[in-house]
């Protein structure tokens, strides 16, 4: 190509960011070749080489646009305006509403980063709704991300953690298929596989990675729990488990009251004894030890023990975390696991031989687990699993933190603690994503249309198509034709934005 420039670039239409040349001809983006020298440069997807298309599409918003003719009506009489009368508008709207009813009346809906141009502009977006005022931002972590970013946390402290697939010995991807997700992980996979690591995919589906893999799991779609808790089982029973790393690590050798299931405390135990103490055994024929942040324990603490101690309110018995844990894994024998998943009890021992014979095991868990009506509890299961590895922190482990640290301008300190709490459902889920101002658009749509528990009475989007990406579409429709106004800025008139009053053109990463 004669005359062409080849620019160093990252490819930003999802969050692998490959590297990049962008090979650009008369100011035109004439396609984009891969950036070898860069970690993660080597390959690009059909997503990044399709890139021309959707720069010079013809069915691109290349100017605002008003809807002239009414909601529902078959052409919506699309008329472009000028940014400045475009924003105009929506400033005034905007402030209006925020001045005569609040800001919590106005909802934004934006895109996954994960898989769309918004990757490296989504704190800009977040921070511009954080600054407006608005606790309503629908964004859909609750069908994708919730589980291994949040929920995780309930269980780890943290999220899932950076996988160290490179340096792994075992590689575990539980409803993930990076091969057409995530480029660059599936490049450190290939490395992993490469140097004698074996894998375990977890998927319904024969991709290409559970075609490789060392022991594949065929899941019905659902039952994720029901394995990773079978899993676990065989683990524990077996004595296969990293008994050091539970007893220094986990609450694993603490003790539960069976009365209250509360963990056993000092202040249980004498008048004087104190709330933050809590107790471990020592096992057969031992005592009581103190288990807290600055106790030197005298002897290792017992992971499996039950058995009665006296307290102030009289005898109770008591078993350990584990214990419990244990009891309810055993529900779950390789025989029910088949029944309830549909994998073979022989296939679901060999993936837990794999993994007790594995000295690192890296994990990653996605859409397969979060789009699942038990994704909470079901990343809890396999956060418990993953534990029970000792793999959690280590060199070929999933590591938190691993990500390079960098100035947050999301704006999370600009939402006062008031507009946080007005959060639509946060009363109803008060673990849930409302903490963090995300929404559901049920909620949103139920505001919308009963005014309950105030009313929604504008919707801003940045890229998001509700109408095929969020259930109840009827519900939907109804609640988009009754907002007072509605803003959608995105590349394409896409069937969301033909219920909006006005439509702002976006530029690609390019």
């Amino acid at each position: 190509m004669i005359g062409a420039q080849k620019i160093p670039a990252f490819c930003t239409q999802c969050r692998s960011r490959c590297g990049c040349i962008a090979v650009v001809e008369d100011g035109r983006l004439r396609g984009i070749e891969p950036l070898p020298d860069h970690p993660t440069g080597q390959a690009l997807c059909p997503k990044g080489r399709a890139a021309p298309e959707l720069v010079y599409h013809p069915e691109r918003v290349t100017t605002p646009l008003r809807r002239t003719q009414p909601k529902g009506a078959a052409d919506p009489g699309w008329t472009p305006i000028s940014w400045d009368e475009a924003l105009a508008e929506i400033i005034t709207r905007l402030s209006g509403i925020r001045a005569e009813h609040g800001a919590e009346q106005v909802a934004f809906s934006v895109t996954t980063p994960s898989g769309s141009h918004i990757s490296d502009s989504i704190s800009w977006v977040e921070r511009f709704i954080r600054a407006y005022g608005s606790p309503n931002t629908i964004y859909g972590t609750e069908i994708c991300n919730w589980h291994k970013d949040y929920a995780s946390r309930f269980t780890y402290g943290h999220d899932i953690g950076t996988p160290d697939f490179a340096n792994t010995d075992c590689v575990v991807l539980w409803g993930n298929n990076p091969a057409a997700t995530w480029l660059a992980r599936q490049v450190e996979i290939q490395k992993a596989l490469k140097n004698g690591a074996r894998m375990i995919v977890i998927d319904p589906r024969p991709t290409a990675l559970a075609k490789r893999a060392s022991q594949w799991l065929r899941v019905r779609p659902g039952t994720d729990q029901a394995v990773a808790l079978g899993l676990a089982n065989l683990l524990i029973s077996s004595g296969r488990f990293d008994r050091a790393f539970a007893g220094t690590w986990t609450n694993a050798s603490l003790l539960v009251r069976s009365d209250t299931g509360h963990f056993l405390r000092q202040s249980d135990l004498r008048a004087d004894g104190r709330s933050d103490v809590l107790l471990c055994h020592a096992g057969e024929g031992g005592g009581l030890l103190a288990f807290d942040a600055t106790s030197e324990r005298s002897a290792t603490p017992g992971l499996r023990w039950s058995g009665t101690v006296e307290t102030l309110s009289g005898p109770v018995l008591c078993h350990t975390a584990l214990e419990l844990f244990a009891r309810e894994a055993a529900e779950f024998p390789p025989e029910r696991v088949a029944e309830v998943s549909g994998i073979e009890p022989g296939d679901l021992e060999k993936a837990a031989d794999i993994i007790a014979g594995a000295k690192s095991v890296a994990y990653y868990a996605w859409n397969g687990v979060g789009q699942s009506v038990t994704a909470t509890q079901t990343d809890r299961a396999i956060s418990i699993l993953y534990a029970l590895t000792g793999s959690y922190g280590r060199k070929g482990g999933n590591v938190p933190g691993g990500a390079a640290p960098f100035v947050d301008i999301s704006g999370h300190d600009l939402l006062s603690a008031a507009q946080r709490d007005k959060a639509l459902g946060l009363a109803e889920r008060p673990l849930g994503p409302g903490l963090q101002g995300w929404v559901t658009a049920r909620d949103v749509y139920k505001a919308v249309l009963t005014k309950a528990p105030y009313p929604v009475r504008m919707l801003m989007s940045f890229g998001t198509n509700l109408l095929v990406s969020q259930p109840d579409t009827e519900t939907a429709r109804q609640a988009l034709s009754a907002l007072e106004f509605h803003v959608h800025a995105d590349f394409f008139v896409n069937a969301t934005a033909r219920y909006a009053d006005i439509i702002l053109p976006v530029a690609t990463s390019w």
